[in-house]
């Protein structure tokens, strides 16, 4: 299932770059698709990366493995605005493997990631807002340091095992294109662990064993900020924190992300990512990823006609 999900990503970040083909000479790295006069208050925009890493040793008396590894997202943006009224949603989904000689497969990316957000201008640059998220995973995760030979019963996580759903009031300050600052004093974020083995007592949070979710009331702030390096490199960040009024108010959620892509030409970019997560009901230690590649990025933005 998990390569079906792989090659359905693969296919579609492939189909799009061929699709997108034509001289390089005088071309934006970013195409355009029409939207009729009528959908004007509509902008549409999306994003397919496919990274590849591969590996392979023959006769190296330094010794290494030989691996294959890639990874697919598909980003999409769906935005409208009309007078005072804003109205933001943002779909992510991507999955990645890696595949070492003698070892099982490993996952090294899987998200499903939902974000809207309703705004009603209030001032220059400020919205009163209602935030919305959910999140989780799509495949079972392990801990492949502790079950190198993991089968299905070793998993720690799962669809909606985690998944987290949250909302927020309170207001968005948009300056411009490329800073975002979200200020949410009253915020509900929802816990879900449906996954009957995980339902733990102390996991994600979970008081009781048999529990399926775990609610906190609190405030979050959010901020996303992107910035063109230098010509072809832009650094995309995004920040949330998060603080439970109900309990230990004191350990902030943190939750980072940094992209860096340094784009080749039109079609063809290396991507550095960075994220760190540290969530106490989660585990009581900082979490962090990186991840480097190149590959096949193909990106559009609506145009009005």
């Amino acid at each position: 299932m998990m390569k079906k999900i792989l090659l359905f990503l693969f296919v579609s970040t492939l189909s799009q770059f061929i699709y997108a083909q034509q001289p390089l000479t005088g071309t934006p790295v970013t195409d355009t698709l029409t939207v009729p006069k009528k959908a004007k208050n509509w902008k549409i925009s999306g994003d397919h990366s496919l990274i590849v890493n591969q590996s392979s040793f023959s006769n190296w008396i330094a010794g290494g493995t030989n691996s294959f590894g890639g990874s697919a997202r598909i980003k999409y943006s769906l935005d409208y605005k009309k007078g005072k009224n804003i109205f933001k949603n943002k779909i992510t989904i991507g999955y990645g493997q890696v595949n070492n000689k003698n070892d099982k497969m490993r996952k090294t990316d899987d998200i499903l990631l939902l974000e809207s957000m309703y705004g009603r201008g209030i001032s220059k640059n400020w919205y009163a807002s209602v935030d919305l998220s959910f999140k989780t995973q799509m495949f079972n995760g392990y801990d492949y340091s502790a079950h190198p030979d993991y089968t299905s019963k070793d998993r720690i996580s799962s669809f909606m095992s985690p998944g987290y759903l949250t909302v927020g009031f309170g207001f968005d300050y948009k300056p411009d294109g490329n800073f975002q600052l979200s200020l949410l004093p009253i915020t509900s974020k929802n816990t879900f662990v449906l996954d009957r083995k995980l339902q733990k007592k102390d996991n994600y949070g979970l008081k009781h064993d048999g529990d399926y979710m775990y609610m906190e009331l609190g405030a979050m702030v959010n901020a996303k900020y992107k910035v063109e390096i230098m010509k072809n490199v832009v650094w995309d960040n995004s920040l949330s924190l998060f603080s439970n009024y109900l309990s230990h108010a004191e350990r902030v959620d943190v939750n980072f992300g940094s992209v860096i892509d340094m784009k080749v030409n039109n079609h063809i970019s290396t991507k550095l990512t960075f994220d760190l997560i540290y969530d106490h009901d989660q585990i009581k230690r900082v979490q962090t990823r990186q991840t480097f590649g190149i590959g096949l990025s193909y990106g559009f933005n609506s145009k009005n006609k």
